[in-house]
């Protein structure tokens, strides 16, 4: 899979090729199911790219990227240090995606600069497809940093597409010159207003932002 990458493959031919059993030595061949296959490639392409930064310097500022697509909203947030993953979806209440009728669903999987040793377990495919876009980024750069991938999937996105847009709306969120903040709590704080989520909330579930010093006005205030 590495050698036809980095040839110009890109992972949806390695993806066909792969599912059709094309790959490996003639008595290890298989046909591989689609999703496996194209989780298997994302994972496999996204390791590979991943060792390739573990020595290159940090981003030098905390950097803020967005997309939209399909009633999906993306935030991806570069901030210095070295390589570290998370992404976290916030489910709208009353979709498919969430039976809650009432509550956004939160599911989050992480990992640090050794990467994963186990199966992800919340986020799935989206995990892996949005962590390769992200690492095609910093390879290009030649960079590497602390990554949050913030997914607000909204009620507008009624019906299942494939983690193809996962992946595409990160690569494409690069296109577009992004916002700086002067830490990675100040861009947490500039983006919770636009989050359909509580700061006490978003702390609860993600690993990185566990780590931010929380604020009174981080929890939602009751009215007696």
């Amino acid at each position: 899979m590495n050698y036809l990458y980095n040839r110009g493959f890109d992972v949806y031919d390695i993806k066909t090729i792969l599912s059709a059993g094309a790959l490996g030595t003639t008595d290890q061949r298989r046909l591989v199911p689609t999703r496996w296959s194209i989780t298997a490639v994302d994972d496999t392409v996204g390791n590979y790219l991943r060792g390739g930064i573990r020595n290159t310097p940090s981003v030098d500022e905390t950097e803020v990227y967005y997309n939209d697509f399909l009633g999906n909203r993306f935030w991806v947030i570069l901030t210095p240090g070295q390589w570290e993953f998370e992404l976290v979806e916030l489910k709208a209440p009353g979709s498919i995606w969430n039976p809650d009728s009432e509550r956004y669903w939160l599911t989050s999987d992480h990992e640090g600069y050794e990467g994963r040793t186990q199966y992800v377990e919340e986020t799935a495919g989206a995990y892996h497809a949005a962590r390769l876009g992200a690492l095609e980024h910093l390879r290009e750069r030649d960079r590497q940093a602390t990554v949050l991938v913030l997914r607000h999937v909204t009620s507008d996105y009624w019906g299942p597409a494939g983690v193809w847009q996962v992946r595409e709306t990160v690569r494409h969120a690069f296109d577009e010159e992004p916002g700086t903040a002067e830490t990675f709590q100040g861009a947490i704080g500039e983006l919770s207003p636009r989050l359909p989520v509580s700061m006490a909330d978003l702390r609860r579930k993600s690993h990185l932002v566990a780590g931010l010093q929380a604020q009174l006005s981080d929890f939602p205030t009751k009215v007696a």
